[in-house]
């Protein structure tokens, strides 16, 4: 009779654990098919917008945009005259930002032996390191501004890298950049040259992030030629993007679409894994049409 429950029991222990585990797996197994997805459609988009802003360079170097997606690619990684501009437009300013940042931090050295020279009492040398601090502060913002101008161009070339080029910015856009400065001021005033210094530090410091970030993104300049070829595909059904081009004498257009299509969309709906135990739905990505992105417009009324 023991040998008949004790048997039993293993075979009630084994269905829970199987039970137990169908129910994590039909919670879990959803949620990662859905994740993907959105992680797909997030890429999606973002090599349409960069297919788009392939099509614009290829227009400024050859009069016209191109409907064959392996030209478009075969320019953006081959294409000479094109790396030459880049390199130009780019590489050379970002350098020359990298230098004044580098001579401003330099001047910070030299406000950093200035700081304990000055006593609270001395109005000159006060008034001296202010107006140091207020020409400094008025040429990084004048900086920030041509970081910022040259990002907006930056922005419509294919897989630029921004992420390198924001870090320096991000910085530089910080209340807290010229924050610094006014501690710095304060301090000496209030007679707290340890303080001072320690302000001082943290400009030292910001300087640092915004030249290695800015140098980080003339090494990765050269993505926008090796990472185009990842762009070429759907992630979700790994299919090439669809490539028209509108060229009309009053009018000219280089639209991308997403390659999902109803036999796409069918062929999840009928997958048992996918559609009945999975839940996923799958849909368009969407389209660049006429330069407007399809994701951004309003909803529909």
């Amino acid at each position: 009779m023991s040998d008949h429950y004790g048997k039993g029991s293993i075979v009630y222990k084994l269905l829970i654990v199987l039970l137990t585990a169908a129910l994590i797996g039909s919670i879990y197994y959803p949620k990662k098919l859905w994740d993907e997805e959105a992680r797909n459609t997030q890429i999606c988009r973002y090599n349409m917008e960069n297919l788009h802003n392939a099509e614009l360079q290829y227009l400024r170097f050859h009069a016209s945009y191109t409907d064959s997606l392996d030209e478009l690619i075969n320019f953006v990684k081959t294409d000479s005259a094109y790396h030459a501009y880049v390199d130009s437009v780019f590489a050379v300013p970002i350098a020359r930002f990298v230098a004044i940042f580098d001579s401003l931090n330099q001047e910070q050295v030299e406000i950093d032996q200035f700081i304990p020279q000055v006593s609270p009492d001395d109005s000159v040398m006060l008034d001296s390191l202010q107006r140091r601090i207020e020409s400094i502060t008025a040429e990084v913002r004048i900086l920030r501004d041509r970081l910022e101008s040259l990002r907006e161009f930056l922005k419509t070339h294919p897989c630029a890298p921004l992420s390198t080029y924001d870090g320096a910015l991000e910085v530089v856009e910080r209340k807290d950049f010229f924050l610094q400065y006014r501690i710095i001021e304060n301090d000496v005033r209030q007679g707290k040259p340890d303080m001072a210094m320690e302000a001082s530090q943290n400009v030292h410091n910001n300087y640092r992030k915004i030249i290695n970030s800015l140098k980080a993104t003339i090494d990765n300049l050269d993505q926008i030629y090796t990472q185009v070829d990842s762009i070429r595909y759907c992630p979700t059904v790994r299919k090439p993007y669809i490539l028209a081009v509108i060229d009309t004498s009053a009018i000219k257009y280089a639209d991308v679409y997403c390659p999902i299509d109803s036999l796409d969309i069918a062929r999840v709906e009928n997958d048992f894994m996918l559609s009945t135990i999975g839940a996923l739905k799958i849909e368009n990505h969407g389209k660049i049409q006429g330069g407007e992105k399809s994701w951004e417009r309003g909803p529909k009324r």
